[in-house]
């Protein structure tokens, strides 16, 4: 059990970290996109350092967990469980840094200059966090998507196989340049558990762009794990 409760609490602040960076950002103007990013990879270097000795080396979203059990790393039940703990520890950051942040933002708001009374709700924030097409077109947004969410899972898988000690730094890295190019144009962050945790928070009918993200993160996932077992059979049989 002491796996599944580690991608529990490691997803969870992972998403607590994510997502009141975004916040600072967009609504506090409290530094930069570069900055948010920086904090979204940080915490998932931080995160894997302190859980991965607990759970494999620290997965955290369900697409990393996905090219693992193909390249036999885990197991699929343990897969299966993964994804469940990663699901629950999503929903529970959300929840969590969107109701701490609820009452600094409306604060804000009615203490600014223009004296605004119109207050933000929790359900407003879930629905901005949602994956979406927001600077492009629904088949650019997902090409992008499935590129980046492809870059960072065969990034982190072979790190994983082949230097399982950098593997933080290196997953790290990956999720630093992709979400840089990758987040203005769909706010998909690369996790299907992080777009499907504002979709459930908000009863799955506020956006049907999620769905398409998932999809297309699954599958890009599941390209980058045969890409590793492509790249792990040529070790193999030199060794």
């Amino acid at each position: 059990m002491r796996k599944y409760f580690a991608e529990v609490f490691g997803t969870a602040f992972l998403v607590i970290f994510s997502t009141v960076a975004l916040v600072y950002v967009s609504t506090f103007q409290v530094g930069q996109m570069f900055d948010q990013v920086a904090v979204l990879a940080l915490s998932l270097a931080l995160m894997m350092f302190v859980f991965g000795p607990f759970a494999d080396g620290g997965h955290f979203n369900p697409a990393v967990s996905l090219a693992a059990a193909m390249n036999k790393q885990i197991t699929w039940k343990v897969f299966g469980f993964y994804v469940l703990s990663q699901i629950i520890g999503a929903i529970i950051g959300l929840f969590l840094s969107v109701s701490a942040l609820i009452p600094v933002i409306n604060t804000q708001m009615s203490s600014s200059s223009t004296g605004s009374t119109t207050t933000i709700s929790a359900q407003k924030i879930y629905e901005t966090l949602q994956p979406a097409a927001s600077a492009t077109s629904l088949p650019i947004a997902l090409t992008i998507e499935a590129v980046f969410t492809f870059f960072l899972v065969f990034v982190t898988i072979l790190a994983f196989k082949k230097m399982p000690k950098q593997a933080p730094v290196l997953a790290a890295l990956a999720m630093m340049v992709s979400t840089f190019v990758a987040y203005p144009l769909t706010s998909g962050l690369l996790n299907p558990a992080r777009a499907l945790a504002p979709a459930i928070m908000t009863g799955l009918t506020s956006s049907a762009h999620v769905w398409y993200f998932l999809l297309i993160e699954i599958l890009a996932a599941a390209l980058a794990g045969l890409a590793v077992k492509y790249f792990s059979k040529n070790d193999e049989v030199a060794a």
